[in-house]
């Protein structure tokens, strides 16, 4: 018998069908053909396989494979069907989540064509691919996450991120930039990454060309560079970059930078001030240390001079009546250089920090009684009435002795000096909740609402200076110093022409009791 070639032939085609879609589950792919009109799949064994079922454990018809897409999916499933059923798109093309027998979901890509259409125009016939895409779905989620965290990190991250690449022709681009671009440079990612000059043509012409010049230096190095120049920002403002990049140089002989560029104009303004509160601290250090040399020096000659006028007023031989006067006008004047070297050293030493306070209990009443008995000759001299102190006498308030004397003292003096002939000062007190407020009334020249602010500024006389009353101007500057190491705060109120109130407020005394 003639040997059966057509059957051997079969036999061969049978057998590398078989081995054709094995090697295509092997690699994640199966092929089928869909009858359309007994809604009939053929070629399933691959498909199945996919999601790990056997032959005939699924049926095999669209209606038994619906079973395992994803009810999400199939809705986008079936209209992508339709459309090309429709003529709409030459190719179905679907991607969708389907059941595996594990119960996990795996992702499949499906492509197919209808190749038989009936007379009618109805479609007959439909062949396609399946494959397994499961990986690559799993790989864009996972790229996607890590997208996400980069852009999280540039939404918070100040500055703007960027690379920037520049070709052996001299042609630069920037590839990348962050979003954050709008804010600090006023430019849009689509302005910088479709015009790379966009930028360095707002950079000050001196920086630019610097800059300019050292990117081709940079382009050798692979070291990472630092540069700071003044942009102009299209707010008109003119601002401080810094950037910071990387180079790696590509096999196509481009460099391409890697780098973060912020604003650090506050930065820059922010180390301005520091250098000049140094320089400041510096000058302030040398002026204290100069008047508390100089306030030294000036006392010892100053003591001699008023040991000396005391000596002559005392002298058994007596002096002449003009004499006495003019020893009672150096004494005099001594005293009040004496006072205003005080003031001075208090200065220098409330500037330095050096002025320690040691608070008590005391009774205010007696303490007020004392400062008016010490200002009634000058009073007198002035022509200034001291009213009867008003409230304090069963008042007790937490304060250093001398220097609340000192406070007292010094709002009581400029109360006469600044009052008028015939006006009078009130001194008042009374409690609060945990605190005293003690009160300097005067009916004298007033202060001007422009000089209040400038007021307690040391070595600020306002327009006292051409008053012809003597005074350093740095009284109330130490006043209010002395009143806030106290734990207290003074205020003032004035109008001119009517008077002034000086109010100090000050922590209440408190009773000491043993325990018992």
């Amino acid at each position: 018998m003639p040997p059966d070639t057509d059957g051997t032939a079969m036999a061969t085609e049978l057998q590398q069908d078989r081995l054709m879609r094995e090697a295509l589950v092997g690699a994640g792919t199966s092929v089928w053909a869909w009858d359309m009109e007994a809604d009939a799949l053929s070629g399933m064994d691959g498909s199945v396989a996919l999601l790990g079922y056997a032959v005939g454990e699924l049926p095999p018809n669209q209606a038994g494979w619906d079973t395992v897409i994803h009810p999400d999916d199939r809705p986008l499933n079936h209209a992508a069907y339709l459309r090309h059923a429709r003529g709409e798109i030459s190719a179905y093309e679907s991607e969708y989540r389907a059941r595996h027998k594990d119960g996990s979901w795996r992702w499949l890509a499906e492509r197919g064509r209808i190749v038989e259409w009936w007379p009618d125009g109805r479609p007959r016939r439909m062949v396609g691919t399946l494959s397994d895409v499961t990986l690559r779905r799993q790989a864009q989620g996972e790229a996607a996450e890590r997208d996400e965290r980069l852009q999280q990190i540039m939404r918070h991250v100040p500055g703007v991120l960027y690379q920037y690449r520049l070709w052996p022709d001299g042609r630069a681009e920037i590839p990348f930039v962050s979003d954050r671009c709008v804010e600090v440079l006023g430019l849009t990612p689509q302005q910088l990454m479709g015009d790379a000059m966009e930028m360095f043509r707002r950079i000050a012409r001196s920086d630019r060309e610097d800059l300019m010049a050292a990117v081709s230096d940079w382009a050798r190095s692979k070291a990472t560079q630092r540069t700071e120049y003044r942009y102009h920002h299209p707010d008109g403002t003119l601002r401080w970059m810094q950037a910071v990049s990387s180079p790696r140089r590509g096999d196509d002989g481009s460099v391409l930078w890697h780098g973060y560029l912020e604003d650090v104009t506050d930065y820059r303004e922010l180390e301005k001030a520091r250098a000049a509160a140094v320089t400041a601290d510096a000058a302030n250090r040398a002026k204290t240390e100069f008047l508390s040399r100089m306030s030294h020096e000036l006392r010892t000659p100053l003591n001699a001079v008023l040991g000396f006028a005391q000596l002559l007023e005392l002298d058994d031989e007596p002096l002449s009546a003009a004499q006495r006067r003019r020893v009672g006008l150096i004494r005099e004047s001594g005293e009040h250089l004496l006072r205003m070297i005080g003031d001075l050293l208090d200065h220098t030493r409330i500037e330095a920090g050096q002025l320690s306070i040691e608070s008590a209990n005391i009774a205010l009443g007696p303490l007020l009684g004392e400062c008016l008995d010490m200002l009634a000759p000058q009073a007198g001299e002035a022509g200034v009435a001291l009213q009867p102190i008003e409230g304090a006498q069963a008042l007790q308030v937490r304060a250093d002795p001398t220097r609340l004397r000192q406070v007292v003292l010094n709002l009581l003096s400029n109360a006469v000096k600044y009052n008028r002939a015939g006006g009078s000062v009130r001194v008042r007190a009374e409690p609060l909740d945990g605190e005293v407020l003690l009160q300097v009334i005067d009916d004298g020249v007033g202060i001007a609402p422009k000089d209040l602010p400038q007021l307690f500024e040391p070595f600020n006389r306002l327009a006292q200076q051409r008053s012809g009353i003597q005074g350093t101007g740095i009284g109330l500057a130490i006043t209010r110093a002395l009143v806030v190491l106290m734990g207290g705060r003074i205020e003032v109120e004035s109008v001119v022409g009517v008077g002034s109130t000086f109010s100090v407020v000050l922590p209440a005394g408190y009773e000491l009791s043993l325990p018992t």
